[in-house]
């Protein structure tokens, strides 16, 4: 008979047992517990079945219970909310979407669950694929770990992929005529070759006009370049001179190569310092390595087509550092771009230090999975559960790199976008409002709000976002701007600079803001407006008196120069005369706005045209599934961003993708740019929204080597072609052969290594049962492989078309100097 003792003894060792048990079968997910993979569902068709596939495993060798916390995601597309029995999707705004599971759902050890959902549109490529997955506690909020993530290509039959590649080919043939190639990108206004060719070795003199001290460092930064011929300084007979002449314009100069050396001329040091770069231009990569340097004989005058020669980069969306602006700024001036649109503020982040506000940079640039509390924002963009606090500019930063900029002629424009996609600024402000309220004070806790709590407005944002307009109403707002143009001011005052030009943003207010807010009533009926439309130009005309009353002229988008008449929003001539400069990126083809450039440089409008159907550096190159970036706009490879004429959109437009949807003549009554609208037409740029790039070498894959094709727009002579009454399209493929004779074979080679440009991808066409293969830039060599592997250096080279048999697999690239390929092409028999 058992004895009480030992009864006890039992019960005990039976719970001790049974307490491992428990805790293994309602583990909760731990870091590195979970995995992803991401695929379409095998009945995916991108047409009428958009079902996509999560397969969710655990790693580890213990079960977990999913109930105690959810997954979350970033999607560049919407994803349809729903829910069965063990699991529901939902929309948390912005990109962010939620899977929680049902109560008792549990993962076996090194087991996977399949979790079917569908997104509202295609999955075109790459770069809309999820990302940004993790992992968060239900309870506590500060419990969160990334889950990686594999994603799975969405290929279409080989049959269909030997078609695209086959296109290419043909694509590539028609646009590679002859091995003409221009001397100097961008070309210059006038451009005489001589008989001869001047060699410079060893040890040459230089010497520089007084007046162009300043440049002594870029002229510094130019000679360094040279390993084995070394400059030094020398008298007025010297092989190389700058000098001071009268009568160039400011950006002007003239530059002479023959057998007496190399003589520049400028007025200002402006155009000394193009003329380096034209220099610069003329010379391959062995150049800077050789023993002796040849020139041929030239004789150039040069000045810009354009004043206003610009990029625009996002920071905001996926931050990148002080390193990366200045090499790009680096990169801008060797191509003659001048102005640098610096968009650092945006709905998903504030990366720019304002100290009086130091709130902007501590909550929004904080994205946190422990967001709810209103201490950072949300994850957006693949940013997941990494922190990123540190993911800003602060003030010394920028002064820097307004300094660097200074050096390299190139003017910073700041963006602070206002009054929409604001959500950053207005969750910092209210983090602010909230501790002032806490501390009783509430003058000091409204002094800056920017939103309206009373407000019941109902809208969505182009991002997905219900909550990131500021209220125009509160006298908050223009305070807040106010003293983030003053920090502007003093940050430009520390670099030695003066803020003449800012950008308050001023697009995509969504229709159904305002509508419901109290604050914005008492206005309309002080102002007596019968509409909410009225309070658009009432916004404008407030901070664009904030701007000039501090000496700046105020930019924006080109809903700043438009006005809702009840209708839909059409050109406001009444702001025209207002020194307001208007960025147009709006000309989507197919769209209806096709001309908007066009009609407001036509009424008066400081216009400055960044096409979104040829200049948008986000934009994929072509629909190769691989081929990172986005659609929206359009698809836009080298050839499309060279077809852009500033002032002739519509001579190439049946010819660009979304163009050649249309039919001849549908483009017809759209308006044209008068000779009046041409004076208002003072520039061009390109522009990289950064929502798909995420790394510094993202980045120079989407813009290089397309900013050449803009730097040849913005700063070369007019072409005799760009005229709509005699435009032909051998024209253009005959210059655009000689440009991309200089691209691949001269200008790529330079910056190869220090830029990861996108490499050309090959074209590949079966003929008579051989494989013909082309790239898309001259001046690369083809590697390929026959056993499906992805070819190296190592691999075989492309010499002659390849016999293929059936069953065969046969894989090109292109190789960088960095061993970098390019996108592969895969052919199957």
């Amino acid at each position: 008979m058992m004895n009480k003792t030992s009864l006890k003894i039992k019960t005990v060792l039976s719970l001790a047992m049974l307490i491992p048990m428990c805790s293994s079968l309602q583990a909760q997910v731990a870091n590195g517990q979970l995995s992803a993979k991401w695929r379409a569902s095998k009945e995916y068709n991108a047409h009428d079945n958009l079902g996509l596939v999560v397969v969710l495993k655990n790693e580890k060798n213990e079960t977990v219970r999913l109930d105690k916390g959810d997954i979350f995601f970033n999607s560049m597309f919407p994803v349809i909310p729903s829910q069965n029995d063990k699991f529901s999707i939902s929309d948390e705004k912005g990109n962010l979407f939620r899977i929680r599971f049902a109560d008792g759902v549990e993962l076996k050890a090194k087991d996977s669950i399949v979790l079917n959902y569908a997104s509202r549109w295609p999955i075109t490529n790459i770069s809309v694929a999820p990302v940004g997955f993790y992992y968060q506690d239900r309870v506590d909020h500060s419990k969160f770990y990334n889950i990686p993530l594999a994603v799975s290509s969405i290929k279409s039959a080989p049959a269909e992929q030997n078609k695209f590649w086959a296109q290419l080919y043909d694509y590539n043939q028609v646009r590679t005529v002859s091995n003409v190639s221009k001397l100097i990108l961008p070309t210059p206004q006038s451009l005489v070759v001589g008989e001869g060719k001047l060699t410079l070795s060893g040890t040459v003199s230089c010497w520089a006009d007084d007046a162009f001290h300043g440049e002594s460092a870029s002229f510094n930064d130019f000679a360094a370049g040279f390993t084995k011929v070394r400059f030094v300084q020398g008298g007025a007979d010297s092989q190389v001179k700058i000098v001071h002449t009268a009568g160039y314009s400011k950006e002007g100069y003239g530059l002479t190569i023959d057998k007496s050396g190399i003589r520049i001329e400028a007025t200002e040091s402006t155009g000394a310092f193009y003329a380096l770069q034209s220099l610069r231009s003329l010379l391959s990569a062995s150049d800077f390595t050789a023993s002796s340097v040849v020139f041929p004989f030239v004789n150039i005058k040069d000045e810009p087509r354009y004043a206003y020669r610009g990029l625009m980069m996002d920071i905001s969306r996926n931050f990148k550092s002080k390193e990366t602006v200045l090499k790009y700024l680096d990169l801008m001036a060797h191509l003659k771009l001048n102005t640098f649109h610096f968009h650092f503020i945006d709905d998903e982040g504030w990366r720019i230090e304002i100290a009086k506000l130091p709130e902007l940079t501590q909550i929004g640039a904080k994205r946190s999975p422990n967001f709810q509390g209103g201490q950072a924002i949300q994850p957006g963009y693949g940013s997941g559960a990494t922190l990123t606090e540190s993911q800003y500019l602060t003030r010394q930063d920028f002064v820097e790199i307004l300094r660097y900029a200074k050096q390299r002629h190139i003017t910073v424009v700041p963006e602070i976008e206002t009054p929409g996609h604001a959500r950053a600024s207005i969750k910092a402000m209210e983090a602010r409002y909230h501790r002032y309220m806490k501390e009783g004070n509430e003058a000091e806790a409204t002094k800056y709000l920017l939103n309206d709590f009373d407000d019941q407005s109902v809208y969505n944002s182009a991002q997905n976002f219900k909550d990131n307009i500021m209220n125009v109403a509160l006298p908050s707002v223009y305070t807040f701007i106010g003293v983030v143009l003053d920090e502007f001011k003093s940050m430009y005052s520390d670099a030695g600079l003066t803020l003449t030009k800012v950008s308050l943003g001023a697009d995509e207010v969504p229709n159904g803001s305002w509508e419901k807010s109290p604050k914005i009533q008492e206005l309309m009926a002080k102002e007596n407006y019968k509409t909410v439309y009225e309070v658009w130009p009432y916004y404008i005309n407030k901070v664009n008196e904030l701007c000039h009353d501090r000496g700046i002229q105020m930019a924006g988008w080109e809903e700043m120069g438009m006005v809702n008449e009840g209708k839909g929003m059409v050109v406001n001539k009444a702001l025209s005369d207002h020194n307001i400069q208007l960025d147009v990126w709006n000309n989507l083809v197919g769209a209806g706005q096709e001309d908007l450039a066009y009609r407001l440089a036509n009424a008066g409008y400081e216009t400055v045209f960044i096409s979104a159907n040829n200049n948008y550096f986000d934009m994929a190159w072509s629909t190769n599934f691989d081929e990172p970036g986005l659609k929206w706009a359009t698809y836009a490879d080298l050839y499309q961003s060279y077809a852009f004429l500033p002032e002739n959109f519509f001579s190439t437009i049946d010819f660009s993708f979304n163009g050649a949807k249309f039919p001849a003549g549908h483009f017809n009554d759209k308006v044209r740019l008068t000779e009046e609208g041409k004076k208002h037409l003072v520039g061009i740029k390109g522009g990289l929204w950064a929502e798909t790039v995420h790394s510094p070498e993202a980045l120079d894959y989407m813009i290089f080597p397309r900013i050449f094709a803009l730097a040849e727009r913005a700063w070369a002579p007019r072409k005799n072609y760009e005229d709509d009454a005699r435009f032909t399209r051998a024209d253009l493929d005959r210059d655009y052969n000689e440009f991309i004779n200089k691209l691949g074979r001269n200008e790529l080679p330079k910056i190869d290594g220090f830029v990861k440009f996108r490499l050309p991808a090959v074209g590949v066409k079966e003929i008579n049962g051989v494989l013909h293969a082309n790239t898309e830039l001259p001046g690369f060599d083809i590697h390929y492989t026959t056993d499906g592997k992805t070819p190296t250096a190592n691999s075989t080279k492309y010499v002659k078309p390849i016999a293929v048999k059936a069953g065969q697999t046969v894989t090109f690239v292109t190789i960088g100097k960095d061993k970098r390929t390019s996108l592969p092409t895969v052919f199957k028999k």
